[in-house]
């Protein structure tokens, strides 16, 4: 009854089931010669034997409308006898056969692994590598297993199955007798199935495991097989000449390490140039990758080799070997250009100092004043002038000292000269000597502008000075602007909104867009920038901080069978320094070329020759410390005109305003005589009018008199 309901259950063609291991599963009453008979020997012992072969604990099982269920029922006993787990597909409808592709496609996404064995017909088989190849599930842990039979291998099953893939084919030549296929067998045919076992009846397997050890090591040696690799122009990595529908490599560390490799494993190669000469990123709008990556996950490349930085995003679509490589990010901008050596004294301390210095410079006389002249007038001692004269004295006395110059002091008094002391002190050896030792130094080494060193510094300078950063093009360093989060994502924003354009072609092109402009940034990998600005002059650059680890390796295709074996050589090749060596061969190939080129503008015209020398001898200037001179004491100059031109004016000012002075002091005295002129006036003016009065009555008085005697005379 359990078997007739577990059956019903199983051949349901709108159900899939899943047979755990351990359990109670009843024995088929069926015999195995009418088996026999129907598959030409015993296909259940053979299937068995070679999944267990396998060694696997868990196996998925398709089958059709046609697959017999005595046959079924007998191999799920030998499966759960033998704690191997089950899961069973009835594939006879689209609906279960989208569930077992669901199935592939959990399994791919979390990075698990398959084991499935089809009972099906030849069609079917076609139609399943059809959608395994363009649904892309293809890994190293999915095994395809099918059971194919007497006929011949169809062409178009044969073509549908990539070299990549894990597929094992058995075949029933004869009776009693398996064949098993395996298309991994030879490394330098595709599309192409071998065998590697076989089953007999009475004997089993030939070879246990079912793939025998030799089989696993087959691609050692390619047997001279040709693979295309894509190539682009990136120091010191590749040095690629581009021509007008071909290209050169001339060398670079992967090209030896590619070449390494031919020799280890056997195999040629030949580069093509990609269309886009770019690494590639995903588009998140349609899911696809573009650029050379793109290739390799389109299954267009055998596998690619070059600066390609390892990322979560990329792992999803290619495959990495070992690393080639352990580098971090960086930027570089524009070296520091020197700070102007007419401000060399004011740079010994920093900004902060210079107030506390001033205010010192302000207290210190007042407070040698309150010393001297409190104490005085609390208990006279000595007879205090004038205190406006006494302030000034101990004013400039403190100035004086201050400026290492001899003075009179203002007091003798047991205080005042203990003040004095310590002030004497404090300005010799804590500020005097402490300057002149940093002046000293500063000019020995001039002062340059203050680098940027990491991104912080780097967002200030972009939002206050003018920064524009550039990142190369579908790089990995443009990965993590696009998709990060905290200082990336705003540095990404100020780049879309305040910049034009911030996407370079390489950062070949990004390292001289820096060298000619002095507020441009670009990031990309540490040794990358490294090499090229060696190459442009190193003088001429300033490197930041290491900002991220980063890793680089071999992209190849997901579930790439010779992995394995590219990681043991670059394994042994990295642990020996080798893969070092060959970084620092390229370093002083670069040095060499220097050399010859400086050799080479030796035997220049003479025109051209002086000036090749007159940039030389720049550059020689700038790379170089210099000995102190006299222009770097221009600043002293500089200070003594500025003092005489204010003494000047001082003095224009003392003239201006003394003249002003006794000019005023004239006016004033002679507004003063003016006065008392007019008082003389206004007085001989009615002294003049009182006598005029006294002269008019005494004429009167006589005319009047002289007419009364008139009458006397008659």
């Amino acid at each position: 009854m359990k078997a007739l309901l577990l059956l019903t259950v199983i051949f349901s063609p709108s159900l899939c089931v899943f047979i755990p291991k351990h359990r109670n599963f009843p024995a088929p009453h069926y015999g195995i010669e009418e088996l026999r008979r129907d598959h030409g020997g015993d296909l259940v012992s053979a299937a068995f034997d070679i999944v267990d072969g396998f060694l696997f604990q868990e196996i998925c099982i398709c089958f059709d409308k046609n697959t017999n269920k005595n046959f079924l029922q007998h191999l799920l006993v030998h499966f759960v006898r033998n704690n191997i787990a089950i899961k069973l597909f009835n594939i006879t409808t689209v609906e279960i056969q989208d569930k077992y592709l669901a199935f592939l496609n959990y399994q791919v996404t979390n990075h698990l692994g398959a084991n499935t064995i089809f009972f099906s017909s030849h069609k079917f088989y076609e139609h399943v590598l059809l959608e395994i190849n363009d649904r892309d599930y293809i890994r190293r842990n999915l095994i395809y297993i099918f059971n194919w039979g007497r006929r011949p291998f169809s062409r178009y099953f044969i073509r549908n199955i990539m070299s990549v893939m894990k597929v094992f084919v058995i075949t029933n030549p004869r009776n009693d007798t398996f064949r098993i296929f395996y298309n991994q067998a030879v490394p330098h045919k595709k599309h192409h199935l071998e065998m590697v076992n076989w089953w007999q009846h009475g004997v089993g397997l030939f070879n246990h495991p079912t793939l025998p050890a030799k089989y696993n090591n087959v691609f050692k040696d390619f047997k001279k097989n040709i693979f295309r690799i894509p190539v682009i122009h990136k120091p010191p990595w590749h040095f690629v000449q581009y021509a007008n529908d071909s290209i050169k490599v001339t060398g670079g560390r992967d090209d030896r390490i590619l070449s390494l490799l031919s020799k280890k494993l056997n195999f040629r190669y030949e580069y093509f140039d990609p269309p886009e000469r770019i690494q590639g990123s995903s588009a998140s709008e349609n899911g696809t990758f573009k650029g050379v990556l793109g290739l390799i996950w389109k299954r267009q490349a055998e596998f690619f080799i070059g600066d390609v930085a390892l990322s979560h995003e990329r792992a999803n679509y290619v495959e990495f070997s070992f690393i080639t490589l352990a580098d971090s990010g960086a930027f570089i901008t524009h070296a520091p250009s020197k700070l102007n050596e007419a401000l060399a004294l004011l740079r010994p301390f920093q900004w902060q100092v210079w107030p506390a210095i001033g205010v010192t410079f302000v207290l210190v006389g007042p407070v040698l004043y309150a010393i001297i002249a409190l104490p005085n007038a609390w208990r006279p001692r000595f007879r205090v002038r004038s205190h406006a004269r006494l302030f000034f004295d101990c004013t400039w006395f403190t100035t004086t000292v201050l400026l290492k110059q001899t003075g009179k002091e203002p007091s003798s008094s047991h205080k005042a000269r203990f003040f004095i002391i310590i002030l004497s002190i404090s300005s010799t050896y804590v500020i005097n000597d402490m300057y002149s030792a940093n002046l000293t130094s500063l000019l020995a080494k001039p002062g340059r502008e203050k680098a940027i060193n990491n991104l912080n510094q780097l967002e200030k300078a972009m939002a206050t000075r003018g920064y524009d950063l550039y990142v190369e093009r579908h790089s990995s360093s443009y990965s993590l602007f696009e998709n990060g989060t905290g200082i990336y994502s705003r540095l990404w924003q100020m780049m879309n909104r305040r910049q034009t354009h911030f996407l370079l072609e390489s950062v070949e092109e990004g390292v001289q867009l820096v060298r000619d402009s002095t507020n441009k940034a670009v990031i990309a990998g540490r040794e990358t920038l490294f090499f090229d600005i060696q190459r442009f002059g190193a003088s001429n650059f300033h490197l930041s901080e290491k900002l991220n680890t980063a890793y680089s390796a071999i992209a190849l295709q997901l579930g790439c069978p010779y992995i394995e074996e590219i990681n043991k050589i670059l394994m042994a090749i990295f642990e020996a320094g080798i893969i070092t060596k060959m970084t620092e061969n390229e370093y002083e190939q670069l040095g060499k070329k220097k050399e010859t080129t400086s050799e080479t503008e030796k035997e220049l015209i003479p025109g051209v020759k002086k000036e090749n020398r007159r940039v030389a001898k720049v550059s020689e200037d700038n790379e170089k410390l210099q000995p102190i001179s006299i222009k770097m004491l221009q600043g002293t100059f500089y200070l003594l005109c500025i003092g005489n031109l204010f003494s000047g004016l001082i003095l224009l000012a003392e003239i201006l305003v003394n003249k002003h002075k006794k000019t005023y002091k004239y006016k004033k005295q002679k507004h003063r005589f003016v006065y008392l002129r007019k008082i003389k006036h206004c007085c001989v003016a009615k002294l003049e009018a009182v006598g005029d009065a006294v002269r008019g009555i005494y004429r009167r008085a006589m005319h009047e008199a002289f007419v009364a005697t008139l009458e006397y005379l008659e």
